[in-house]
């Protein structure tokens, strides 16, 4: 790094110098003179709400993860990432989706460093363009490129204290001069977590009381680069690569209290101890042109995507029964080690056309993808001392997916008033699955059409109306698939099911914006054949099965509206509620059919503190009501983060301080019913703390020299753990 400050630090010295004489020449120059205007923090668009990360208090010290909690209408409770009123999304990186596992999310967005990011785009219902993968919106993360010929770096550290510490330092480069322009970032965290958990079981003869206490220590490493490449004034070409690479390793030790009803007494006790590792590996290669015709009326896009992922995880427990006296039963002993080495390969291209006719604005193309999955699960049985493979449990699996898609959207603007979009993406789908133990091979192969449409009036400078409609899919996760049977302990199980479908998703929205302040949105869905994983719980054995099943029709009808104040220049705010009403109709005899409303409000704020805007403040609120989703009942939870900021050096060097989770509420109470037994359960993962950042920024905005510098700046999410 000191080879690369030195001579930065020294063309800075050189190129202030340039530029203040060419500030001189500017004044008498009109054509010369440029007026800037700073975007603002939140803006709208036909499809989007974007949130510009770079001119909030959440753009320095932290992750992607970090932004993310500051982003409207974006909610991040225990890692897992939601659009207010919809769900679990998918992320994309710079228009490209990663399909990374629902497990590795979190991990991945934490090797993003926040001083890289541009914007956050927040898209709720997607036009034909995008994949029609996923039932819940899509979140757009926009990183930032050099401006043309200059080059910026920054370089920044983060101390974080939660109930154990954590640290972790970044560094980004940018160059961008004549044809060429590059892109590069890392960063590098690590973070030791405590978190408890305590599950309920209220059996028909017992309850079962599990509490279990867990450490982990992470290690976190995310790399990317990128280099552009004007061929000629109408063609770009450019590669762009992502790397994340994580370490954990856990233990906890689950107790299991068996509670006689008439007494509140023990009758006895499950006791073990089990330690994990987890190595998921990432890497990511983009290829990319771009090329515009016909005065730019005409612009060609192509991408062809890598995707590799590999995960190595091993998870080794012991234990046994014990007495009401804590004392060992005979027979009762029970020790395995299970390990998974898991592949995913993806391949694909797309082709994307985009032109201007004299009646309407067209945009079609076409995209493929493969997907090949390996998973080698072991099994082993300890409980003699020795450790013997168990070939009945272990078991090799093979999945491949073929993806081809085609569409099309026509878009016109009728008048000063009027503006409409329809779209429609077809997509063929064909699946092979490949179990070695049972032999066994799955086939699927179906086509399915998803139409968009959008409908906007706008009435005048102060009311706008649209209403909009689309169809989506949502694949089974990857690992949902494996049929093989994982066991953990004598009481509890999991397996997948091959013969899982695809959930269809109709989505209907009717929105209203007032004087771009107010904006109000009434909303439904349906969701045909709804999947996921099911704790089925056996009221004879007490033995619990975890497995996926289509098991539900899905509606939902809500309201959402939120209000962005910024009247006064030292205050900007958006805060909004979300409540609506939801109604599972059960296709299974595990699970009754259910319905209820769940309620969210929220309110995210930026203050500036003094006239030089050095000194700002970032105040985020979220309050979830108690309520329904899905099978479940979620209690009140309380979200509070507050972030203060200082600039300095000329605004280049920051220090930013955040308090996350500062009223220590997230952890509300999840109860459901399976099979006519009641579970409730409760996880407190310590996330009340403090961050410390320091980030410092350099660079050339006025580089006119010949000599190059040095320099800057599509796939993935269904598999599941």
């Amino acid at each position: 790094m000191k080879t690369l400050l030195l001579p930065a630090l020294l063309l800075l010295a050189l190129n202030t110098m340039n530029a203040q004489e060419k500030e001189t020449t500017n004044e008498t120059s009109l054509e010369t003179v440029v007026i800037k205007k700073q975007k603002k923090i939140i803006e709208r668009k036909v499809d989007r709400l974007i949130y510009n990360v770079e001119n909030s208090t959440a753009s320095t010290g932290g992750n992607a993860l970090d932004a993310l909690k500051s982003a409207p209408m974006v909610r991040v409770q225990n890692e897992a990432i939601s659009i207010v009123g919809k769900g679990e999304v998918l992320i994309m990186i710079d228009d490209r989706l990663q399909k990374i596992p629902a497990s590795e999310v979190a991990a991945f967005l934490k090797t993003i460093p926040s001083d890289n990011i541009k914007s956050i785009e927040v898209i709720t219902s997607p036009p034909a363009k995008y994949e029609a993968e996923g039932n819940n919106g899509i979140i757009n993360i926009k990183l930032k490129t050099a401006k043309s010929n200059s080059w910026n770096a920054s370089v920044g550290t983060n101390y974080t204290q939660r109930f154990y510490a954590g640290n972790g330092v970044q560094g980004m480069f940018n160059y961008n001069h004549g044809k060429l322009s590059l892109q590069s970032s890392v960063y590098v965290e690590q973070q030791k977590f405590r978190s408890n958990s305590q599950t309920n079981t209220y059996y028909q003869n017992e309850l079962w009381s599990m509490d279990t206490q867990s450490i982990s220590k992470n290690k976190n490493l995310g790399i990317s680069l990128g280099a552009d490449y004007k061929i000629t004034d109408q063609w770009t070409t450019g590669v762009k690569y992502l790397g994340s690479f994580s370490t954990e390793n856990g233990s906890s030790s689950p107790l299991t209290s068996r509670m006689n009803y008439q007494n509140s007494q023990p009758n006895s006790f499950i006791s073990s101890d089990t330690e994990s590792s987890n190595k998921p590996n990432i890497n990511s290669l983009n290829w990319f042109n771009t090329i515009k015709m016909d005065s730019a009326k005409t612009v060609l896009t192509t991408d062809f995507d890598f995707f590799e992922y590999k995960k190595d995880d091993a998870r080794d427990f012991y234990g046994s029964e014990l007495d009401a006296h804590m004392q060992t039963l005979p027979g009762t002993y029970f020790s395995a080690l299970n390990s998974n080495l898991n592949k995913i390969h993806n391949y694909s291209g797309k082709a994307d056309l985009e032109t201007k006719l004299s009646w309407v604005d067209l945009n079609f193309g076409g995209r493929f993808s493969f997907t090949r999955t390996d998973n080698n699960f072991s099994a082993y049985d300890k409980e003699t001392g020795t450790t013997v493979l168990n070939t009945d449990q272990s078991n090799t699996f093979i999945y491949k997916e073929y993806n081809e898609a085609l569409y099309f959207s026509l878009s016109r603007k009728f008048n000063s008033q009027w503006e409409a979009k329809l779209g429609l993406r077809a997509e063929a789908t064909q699946t092979i699955g490949f179990s070695e133990n049972r032999n066994q091979t799955d086939k699927n192969d179906y086509i399915k059409l998803f139409p968009t449409a959008y409908l906007t009036y706008t009435m005048n400078n102060n009311h706008s109306f649209s209403l909009n409609y689309n169809r989506r899919i949502r694949r089974p996760d990857f690992d949902y698939l494996n049929p093989f049977v994982v066991r953990t302990s004598p009481f509890y199980y999991s397996e997948g099911n091959p013969y899982l479908k695809p959930s269809i998703i109709d989505n209907l929205e009717f929105s209203y914006i007032k004087g771009q302040k107010w904006t109000s949105s009434l909303y439904y869905s349906k969701v045909s054949d709804f999947g996921q994983a099911l704790s089925i719980l056996n009221p004879e054995t007490n033995v619990t099965r975890n497995t996926p099943m289509n098991y539900a029709d899905t509606y939902q009808i809500g309201f959402s509206t939120s209000y962005n104040f910024s009247s006064v220049k030292w205050w900007n705010s958006f805060s909004g509620f979300n409540v609506n009403y939801q109604n599972v109709k059960s296709k299974v005899p595990y699970t009754a059919s259910i319905d209820g409303y769940n309620a969210y409000l929220y309110s995210n704020n930026d203050f500036t503190l003094n006239k030089k805007k050095t000194v700002s403040l970032s105040v985020n609120y979220g309050l979830q009501l108690p309520g329904r989703y899905q099978i479940f009942h979620i209690s009140t939870m309380n979200i509070l983060d507050v972030t203060i900021k200082v600039l300095c050096l000329d605004k280049k060097f920051s220090v930013s301080l955040t308090g996350t989770d500062l009223l220590n509420s997230q952890r509300p109470l999840i109860s459901y019913q399976s099979n006519g037994i009641d579970t409730n359960f409760r996880n407190n993962n310590y996330t009340r703390g403090f961050r410390l950042s320091l980030s410092y920024r350099f660079g050339n905005n006025d580089m006119k020299s010949k000599d190059r510098n040095f320099g800057n700046e599509e796939e993935r999410n269904r598999m599941n753990q």
